[in-house]
């Protein structure tokens, strides 16, 4: 029933979890649509080999999801992008090939999967093509003054997924505004990772000029969501919609929800990471977001059922291919 629009399967199987068992709980609870995002230079085809295999030990279960010559779920789809992450910085030009390889590949899928083998773009209007250059963007919690504060405390370390941070913030700038203009090439979205970097986020987005995109993870408040929602992107919410305590914080996060159009309105996990109340502290999944659906629908004040059905028009609105035009 419900979609998930941002997660990671291949970081949540380094975290335990058995992504078969997974993937055949998500069809059994007709999830319909599952995006599983990349983050890193080279890293679609192990995505798409680690869903594959997943079918593999119900092979004749899944025969009957996956009709199609993929073996992959319906349900799942991929993006491939570059996350801000210092080695990725520091080699930018060659992250950058890896992107493009896999941007093609991605298509490629993509394109075989909607029912055309030979063109991405005569894709069936029945049967979408999804994709989506990201996650990219810009993390001022890791990098910049961050990264030199920690550097000069002898705090940095390289165990996060994320980490260690870098100072070259026009290089992270610039791996940013390259990936736009790859998606705008493509005609595709690009999905943003913003945290604590809303100006210069904002300021590369109007520099490229594509404007078509998910802020993903939304972090900042009704001002920021105006300039967002002002130059055509959708804001997708986590699970930390659900950890309002306080009446105030609680009331904050209603006036956001209730802020953003309906039609410009996700939902996600990004998981492995974020899991919602009442789980907080442990390994997230797909499965997870009930929670925030639960919590959202409250705070907007509509059944479950209709949230779900508009996240799902909202996520084949904002991830199906378009031709440039």
């Amino acid at each position: 029933m419900f979609s998930d629009t941002h997660c990671h399967l291949n970081r949540m199987q380094e975290r335990g979890v058995d992504i078969s068992v997974l993937l055949h709980t998500l069809s059994a609870e007709k999830f319909p649509f599952v995006f599983d995002i990349g983050t890193r230079p080279g890293d679609f085809a192990g995505r798409v080999a680690l869903a594959r295999a997943a079918c593999v030990p119900s092979g004749a279960a899944f025969g009957t999801l996956c009709p199609d010559s993929e073996a992959l779920p319906p349900f799942l789809h991929f993006s491939c992008g570059l996350w801000p992450d210092a080695e990725t910085i520091a080699a930018r030009d060659e992250s950058l090939r890896a992107l493009e390889a896999d941007a093609a590949s991605m298509l490629a899928l993509a394109a075989r999967r909607a029912g055309s083998a030979s063109a991405p773009d005569s894709a069936s209007p029945e049967k979408p093509l999804f994709a989506a250059i990201g996650e990219c963007g810009l993390d001022r919690w890791w990098n910049g003054p961050a990264a030199a504060q920690r550097m000069a405390q002898g705090t940095q370390s390289s165990a996060a997924d994320d980490g260690p941070g870098t100072t070259d913030t026009d290089g992270e700038e610039a791996l940013f505004a390259a990936q736009i203009e790859l998606a705008g090439r493509l005609g595709l979205p690009f999905i943003v990772h913003s945290r604590e970097a809303f100006a210069p986020t904002y300021s590369v987005i109007r520099s490229c000029g594509w404007f078509r995109g998910v802020i993903h993870c939304f972090s900042y408040g009704e001002r920021e969501a105006a300039k967002f929602l002002d130059l055509g992107f959708f804001l997708s919410f986590p699970g930390n919609i659900t950890f309002g305590k306080k009446a105030a914080d609680r009331e904050r996060i209603s006036g956001l929800l209730r802020y953003v159009p309906r039609d410009r309105l996700l939902l996600e996990t990004d998981a492995p990471y974020l899991a919602p109340a009442p789980e907080r502290g442990t390994v997230n999944t797909p499965q997870k977001i009930r929670y925030i659906y639960a919590a959202a629908a409250g705070f907007l004040g509509i059944p479950e059922e209709e949230l779900a059905a508009l996240v799902l028009r909202n996520a084949v609105s904002a991830f199906s291919l378009q031709t440039p035009g």
